[in-house]
């Protein structure tokens, strides 16, 4: 749907999922399969097509046939524009990538073409444009599955229960889909300012239009999110603690929806769902002393939902710990930022389960660590998601956040210590106000929500925040490397900066979905060149 070879056709829904296309996870999920919708006659069928073709595909990362290769990299583009990570230019050779300057450099440096890769080749079209397609293609079948709903039979009240499941996590998973949608290709949301500011086009009918399509604005894609949300609220209000993460319970719906009322600065309704999450389910996994390998997957009790899987770990760090078979040791592409590394204390231990510095044997560089990329892990599906998923500690951080906001001081710092209780070995309590208890939130939530899809997003909306807006800028830097005797080594490092409320926090329009729907129009976005190259010394 609205790119160039979706918007005047229904495109079929596939026959064997896209999710599901290895057997090599044992996971309960990967049983449930998609139906063609021309087969759906009962609830069952339906929910099948849901579990198949509505969810982000599953991530992967392995070797076939002496090759390298990762699927389904769905958002991991989200964790490169902020500050999360940085190049690793520590060592004079290579890092190993994957085709690192061609695929992430257009949006690790802000360019204004995110079509254009380092070497100013416009090579990156179809890249550019999957983040667009995919939202709409998750949002197309959602659609049909919704308009569905009165042509499958009912027969019991099992089936009746089923059916409401089966339409709540649609409405669901289309609100998460518009919100990532907006948020990428869209100014923040400003109250004073939402109803003008042009959003991205909303279709909620799988009913083919040919028509040209034209842009929401930002208030009512919020709009159309926010009812998406109710509506999955009143099917999936008894569902308490789902069979398992991969299908939608109450208490996901609520900290989604306390999440978009943050976005929107709805201060007392965020407040208020985070509060009734919390009532569901109020689990914290306890960090403090972690040894325990990866801590976010389908056996941590506070992943109340997850959509897809994540192979980002190994786009950062292809083989961590090993040596390849010249024995050189693996180097990561991608390290965990200074800034963030700096912001664990040393006993908390967040600082050892989501980042470490013991995966490169070399250089010691600090790397990802929350999700499994280790090489033990190749060819195997991840069983939790590192943009779509849902823990019961950002409850936490959204309840503090929205009280702090509201200048609820001593219950925001109330939930902010209960969360870090479980994570830091000392100094754990808050006491705090103001704009100091605010700046302390948001640094808590980088450090609890790193590589979680989050940061970039949150950058974004504390630019616009009325009552304590707050910028950053960020610096980051791509390196170019020749062959020297048969070896690679980095010949000069560009540098580029993203100045505070820069419009290179929004993405453009891709550029062949303007080509073939003017009527969408674009986002202006400044050219960037580096501001400083520093030339190797050993080039």
């Amino acid at each position: 749907m609205l790119s160039k070879y979706k918007i005047k056709q229904i495109i079929p829904l596939l026959v064997a999922a896209l999710l599901l296309t290895a057997t090599s996870c044992s996971s309960d999920f990967l049983k449930e399969y998609s139906q063609d919708l021309s087969r759906v006659k009962t609830v069952t069928d339906l929910n099948e097509l849901l579990m198949g073709d509505c969810l982000m595909p599953l991530g992967e990362a392995g070797v076939k046939y002496s090759t390298y290769y990762i699927h389904n990299t769905n958002y991991a583009v989200l964790h490169f524009m902020g500050d999360e990570l940085q190049e690793n230019i520590s060592t004079s050779g290579k890092p190993d990538l994957i085709d690192m300057a061609s695929t992430y450099f257009p949006y690790f440096c802000w360019q204004r073409d995110t079509w254009v890769d380092f070497e100013s080749k416009s090579t990156l079209s179809s890249n550019e444009a999957q983040y667009w397609d995919l939202a709409y293609e998750k949002i197309d079948r959602c659609n049909m599955v919704i308009d569905a709903e009165n042509d499958v039979a009912c027969d019991n009240d099992e089936d009746r229960a089923l059916l409401r499941h089966v339409m709540g996590e649609c409405h669901y998973l289309r609100a998460t889909y518009y919100f990532t949608l907006v948020n990428l290709y869209a100014k923040p949301y400003v109250p004073s300012t939402a109803e003008s500011t042009p959003g991205v086009p909303v279709k909620t009918s799988s009913k083919v239009e040919d028509k040209e399509y034209t842009r929401a604005s930002v208030a009512e894609v919020y709009r159309q999110i926010l009812a998406d949300l109710d509506a999955a609220e009143a099917d999936l209000k008894d569902v308490k603690s789902p069979a398992t993460i991969y299908h939608v319970g109450i208490d996901a719906v609520y900290i989604f929806r306390s999440r978009v009322e943050m976005f929107m600065q709805e201060w007392q309704k965020a407040a208020d769902d985070a509060k009734r999450a919390l009532d569901e389910d109020s689990y914290l996994q306890n960090l403090v002393g972690w040894t325990d390998g990866y801590p976010i997957s389908s056996d941590n009790k506070e992943v109340v939902y997850s959509n897809g899987s994540s192979c980002f770990g190994n786009i950062v760090f292809m083989a961590p710990g090993r040596k390849n078979n010249y024995g050189t040791v693996y180097s990561p592409a991608f390290e965990v930022s200074d800034h963030l590394v700096s912001l664990f204390a040393k006993d908390d231990g967040r600082r050892t389960a989501y980042i470490t510095n013991q995966d490169d044997v070399n250089y010691h560089r600090w790397s990802y660590h929350k999700i499994n990329n280790s090489t033990k892990h190749y060819n195997i599906y991840n069983t939790a998601s590192d943009v779509f998923c849902i823990r019961t500690a950002e409850a936490y951080l959204n309840l503090a956040e929205a009280d702090a906001e509201l200048g609820k001081d001593a219950e925001a710092c109330q939930y902010l210590t209960r969360l870090r209780k479980a994570r830091v070995a000392s100094n754990a309590a808050v006491s705090l106000s103001g704009e100091a208890l605010v700046k302390f939130i948001r640094e808590e939530r980088e450090r609890e929500l790193c590589f979680e899809g989050h940061r970039w997003f949150d950058l974004r909306r504390y630019m616009v925040d009325t009552k304590y807006p707050q910028t950053t800028t960020i610096v980051h830097t791509m390196s170019a490397y020749h062959m020297v005797n048969y070896h690679d080594v980095r010949q000069y490092t560009n540098y580029y900066r993203l100045e505070p409320n820069d419009d290179a926090y929004t993405l453009n329009i891709p550029k062949d979905v303007r080509d073939f729907q003017p009527s969408i129009g674009s986002n202006t976005r400044p050219d960037r060149p580096y501001f400083r190259q520093e030339i190797a010394s050993w080039r």
